[in-house]
């Protein structure tokens, strides 16, 4: 081993890791102008569209919030034509009861708001000209954040139940995503809605991109190469080891020379890999009583959804 380092030359330290940041006013700004310059296209409704960015904004920001508050990094928001809006961040210890508080940071406040709109709310036009009423406001957030609790991956109630109850990992998370992919694009193709199809392709290439990463992590483990570190305590060795594993093995990466004596153009890509790989744990800190808690809270609040899904099923029959 000491010969093949020797040939390989000088040894560089680790490349640094980017700076964690947080969201970028601009860019929640220009992908929130994408999704209604998009979404005038199918809905020609101005206002209708600033009422539906704001029940979508609401919602992240709950998730933002929860996950800024148990210190997660490169948190951001963004819109996403089509389809809605997301939040991503990350974070190396994970924890089930965080994840779960995180989760429904995003779709309760709304539903709760939602349902007393509904029970309390005008039907009164808020514009004049315009039928949109509080009433209806209310019956929008419940159906955007009640539906979202259905246990459907990559909805919030399916990154519930794979989180907490299905580990993330294993033959039974696969099985469950999968499952989910199929059952979107059938409602895709059923309802005509064939935007929706971008979920179950991107949720497959992410199951796809998995596999590969499950082959890099099988060859780590094989070399003994220990990644129980925070990148930044991460050793320059190691670095080295694990990116000559990612040449080895990863599409993007094949062509790049393994002599550690420059950085490549990649080279900032190649550290996000890296990152990713460097172990991450979850922490089981929900008993089981605390899961059927939570469950029971689960089932009631899907319970309260069926008026809605009465309500939707009456429009298309």
């Amino acid at each position: 081993m000491a010969t093949d380092r020797a040939q390989l030359g000088p040894m560089l330290p680790k490349f640094p890791a980017v700076p964690p940041k947080s969201t970028n006013p601009s860019t929640v700004l220009v992908s929130m102008l994408l999704y209604i310059f998009a979404g005038y296209w199918i809905i020609p409704d101005p206002l209708f569209l600033l009422v539906l960015i704001g029940i979508l904004f609401f919602h992240e920001a709950g998730h933002w919030l929860a996950m800024r508050f148990y210190n997660y990094q490169d948190t951001t928001i963004f819109f996403i034509p089509f389809l809605g809006a997301m939040v991503t961040g990350s974070k190396r210890t994970l924890s089930e009861k965080q994840s779960a508080l995180i989760i429904l940071a995003g779709p309760l406040p709304g539903f709760f708001i939602g349902w007393l709109l509904l029970k309390l709310g005008s039907t009164d036009p808020l514009v004049p000209n315009h039928s949109i009423s509080v009433m209806q406001i209310g019956w929008l957030m419940l159906i955007l954040n009640g539906l979202n609790l259905f246990p459907v991956y990559p909805l919030d109630g399916g990154q519930l139940l794979n989180r907490v109850y299905l580990g993330e990992e294993g033959k039974w998370s696969s099985f469950f995503i999968i499952l989910s992919c199929l059952l979107m694009g059938a409602i895709a193709l059923y309802f005509s809605y064939y935007f929706l199809l971008v979920i179950p392709i991107w949720v497959a290439w992410r199951q796809r991109r998995n596999k590969l990463y499950e082959k890099i992590e099988s060859v780590i483990e094989e070399k003994g190469i220990d990644i129980d570190f925070d990148y930044n305590e991460l050793p320059d060795n190691s670095y080295w080891e694990l990116r000559d594993i990612l040449i080895d093995l990863h599409p993007s990466f094949q062509t790049i020379s393994k002599e550690r004596d420059n950085y490549h153009s990649k080279e900032s890509a190649i550290q996000y890999t890296i990152a990713h790989f460097l172990k991450r744990s979850l922490i089981q800190d929900l008993s089981i009583l605390k899961k059927i808690g939570l469950a029971l809270l689960w089932a009631l609040l899907l319970y309260a959804c069926i008026p809605v899904i009465l309500q939707l099923t009456n429009l298309y029959s």
